[in-house]
């Protein structure tokens, strides 16, 4: 705990987080680490804190539909694993203060026709209007994991529809998917952590631990 605070107050500082420029990833986990705090210690500063953050995102990054990227000037356009991550620290505030889990179903249904291609696959980056692909982008690989997990721990029922789309995805997608990028790796254990019966947790489960074993030189490490 005394590293965490030590970390906060020397990033601070800085002027890293949470004061330095929006964006969207890291706040997501930042609204996550609140969480945890307020849970640690029982001090309502945190949970404050978290809902500050929300509405700091909020006035800087929303958009009619989602969230910007980030604030710098190349960071535009919306990513879905971006918005899926936000959406998950929505959920996880939810379990607090329930009007953010409704924030987050909101901004699912609102996100979800723009993004996602019934039975081929999830867009990897929008413009910034959801009006149109950003040029360049393709499919993303997991993106349909990362809506899945999200959607599910927001509201399986209010979500539903959303959620039965996003399962066809990985259906089509999990046997034949490998990753072998660390970050990849370790977003899909974490993914497959939160539903690790299903029988497409279980095939990534595997898979992503053999390829980091693969990964692994000791010494010296990856």
């Amino acid at each position: 705990m005394d590293y965490v605070l030590a970390k906060l107050d020397w990033m601070r500082s800085e002027r890293i987080w949470p004061n330095g420029l929006r964006y969207l990833w890291t706040d997501a986990f930042g609204v996550v680490l609140y969480l945890s705090l307020y849970r640690q210690t029982g001090e309502e500063r945190w949970l404050d804190a978290a809902e500050e953050l929300v509405g700091e995102v909020g006035r800087v990054l929303g958009r009619p539909r989602g969230y910007r990227i980030g604030e710098a000037s190349d960071r535009d356009g919306q990513y879905f694993h971006y918005l899926a991550m936000w959406l998950f620290a929505l959920a996880r505030l939810g379990d607090v203060k329930p009007e953010y889990r409704a924030k987050g179903i909101a901004v699912a249904k609102a996100i979800h026709p723009a993004f996602v291609l019934p039975g081929r696959g999830v867009i990897w980056k929008m413009q910034e209007d959801l009006s149109a692909p950003y040029p360049g982008y393709g499919l993303g690989a997991m993106d349909a994991f990362d809506g899945y997990v999200s959607y599910s721990l927001l509201d399986r029922n209010a979500l539903a529809a959303e959620i039965a789309e996003m399962r066809t995805l990985i259906e089509r997608q999990y046997r034949t998917l490998d990753i072998d990028q660390d970050l990849g790796l370790g977003m899909m254990l974490w993914l497959c952590h939160f539903f690790p019966t299903e029988d497409w947790a279980r095939v990534q489960t595997e898979r992503s631990l053999a390829a980091l074993d693969r990964l692994w030189i000791d010494p010296p490490g990856y």
